[in-house]
């Protein structure tokens, strides 16, 4: 039987008889590569560093031959392909940082790509800097087969119903761009709360939906789902229960997981992703910690740039080792975790992580009463208003809002003006929006950028301000 609490005949002949053929008509490979995932998961560990190994030599090579960007860096620290003879050469490779990618993109992609088979992206700037990048077509099959092993793991699965909260609305577009696409219609049954900000009034709507709809599983904002489910008890709303609730783009506290599994009835699985990257590491049905998508990701752990120790807390570097089109190779993300040796009593292979720090985002309060969302205003703003090199979102009173801004090269008078009208659209139209113009955004003690901070007190439903870590791989 299908895991879950009760079956969904829909969802068993959606799954199982439709999607198939829908895959193959449309020349998809995730299904292939889900079938792989499945399998691997379980490989024993060694097994598993083998296969990362001989992939990060193939995308390091094809680096070398095909990205000029990674051919001159290469040289610069004379370093080529075949010095890495063994996991640790890895180090022999200089870190990859994200002002290295807005500088160097057009170079780093693959040159024997073709750009009919790249796919554009972007990240919303959490830092305040956004990222522009670009993930090859087959790797975003990979991508999708790694998103669906992990919704497997919280019993969500292809056709399942799911009720989303989620501030990164293009990531969604079949809820907001007018006709549904017949993909999502049969196979993608979800409704969504925008949790780009967030009222009473909203939030008591979505409630009502749910109840209806009887979702299998809730998805989105760690924080988001931890308000929501402190309004409901706040207001006594029940009838909402699902199978797994699917926490990921803020961290999750432990005080936050017990008070979204005690008002929803079910278990959650904390998930951590990145744009840039998808999924990097899900909770199995044992949540000992979260288990590392080590298939298509090399994640290092450094401290000083050296492997972190058992338990440490350290830098976190991703190597892509599947995104031929604009190879990623020891990017450094701009988060903080650490590894954990211990297996996991599920019996996969793959390496957990402990402790994942992240980066810090806060909820603004409006005077009306709104908490709107700094994981979201991170893609609706700054990464759409031209001219903003870094940018630092402060409030320091519930009337306005400061926006410090480092100008980039495309500033411009118009930019203010813009970011002005973006602002009171997601905020309350009568707050201040101040702006103030500096050189750089100092970093905070951790060596992070906080690119919202809120001086407001927030405790209504002891909501906390202290760190959140956006990651956005649903």
């Amino acid at each position: 039987m299908e895991q879950g609490a009760t079956v969904d005949v829909y969802s068993l002949l959606a799954r199982r008889v439709f999607y198939p053929p829908f895959v193959a008509l449309k020349r998809e490979s995730h299904l292939r590569h889900l079938g792989e995932l499945e399998r691997t998961q379980f490989l024993p560990p060694e097994k598993l560093e083998i296969l990362q190994f001989e992939r990060l030599k193939t995308i390091v090579a094809h680096a070398y031959d095909h990205c000029p960007f990674y051919a001159r860096r290469f040289a610069k620290w004379d370093v080529k392909p075949h010095d890495l003879r063994e996991p640790l050469d890895i180090q022999k490779l200089p870190v990859l940082t994200k002002k290295d990618i807005q500088v160097n993109w057009r170079e780093m992609i693959a040159t024997n790509v073709k750009r009919s088979e790249l796919v554009e992206n972007r990240t919303g700037g959490s830092t305040g800097k956004p990222l522009f990048f670009y993930v090859d077509r087959e790797r975003m099959e990979t991508r999708k087969a790694a998103t669906i092993r992990h919704n497997r793991w919280a019993g969500y699965d292809i056709a399942d119903k799911a009720g989303i909260i989620w501030g990164a609305t293009r990531d969604i577009t079949r809820v907001f761009g007018g006709r549904v696409p017949f993909r999502d219609f049969i196979f993608e049954r979800s409704i969504l709360l925008d949790a780009s900000s967030l009222s009473d009034t909203k939030m008591e709507g979505f409630a009502k939906r749910l109840r209806s709809f009887r979702p299998k599983v809730l998805l989105g904002y760690a924080n988001s789902l931890y308000l929501f489910a402190a309004f409901l008890e706040e207001k006594n709303l029940s009838g909402i229960t699902a199978y797994s609730v699917i926490t990921t783009a803020e961290l999750l506290y432990p005080d936050q997981r017990q008070k979204i599994e005690k008002v929803f009835g079910c278990n959650v699985f904390d998930r951590y992703g990145s744009r840039e990257t998808s999924v990097i590491a899900s909770e199995c049905e044992r949540h000992t910690g979260l288990h590392l998508n080590a298939e298509c990701l090399l994640v290092e752990i450094l401290e000083d740039g050296k492997p972190a120790a058992h338990g440490q807390s350290g830098e976190v570097v991703i190597t892509d080792l599947l995104n031929r089109g604009m190879p990623l190779i020891r990017y450094e993300i701009e988060d903080r975790a650490s590894v954990s040796r211990e297996a996991c009593p599920c019996g996969r292979g793959l390496p957990l992580l402990r402790g994942i720090e992240g980066r810090v985002t806060d909820f603004i309060l409006t005077p009306s009463g709104k908490y709107v969302s700094g994981a979201a205003l991170t893609i609706k703003l700054i990464a759409e208003v031209p001219g903003i090199a870094q940018a630092q979102l402060v409030q320091e009173d519930v009337g306005s809002i400061k926006f410090k801004l480092v100008r980039g090269t495309s500033y411009s008078s118009s930019t203010e003006d813009i970011l002005r009208k973006k602002a009171l659209e997601f905020l309350d139209k009568d707050m201040r929006v101040l702006i103030e113009h500096v050189d750089e955004i100092p970093r905070e003690p951790s060596g992070k950028y906080r690119f919202s901070i809120s001086l407001v007190g927030k405790d209504r439903w002891s909501a906390r301000s202290g760190d959140r870590t956006l990651r956005t791989g649903i």
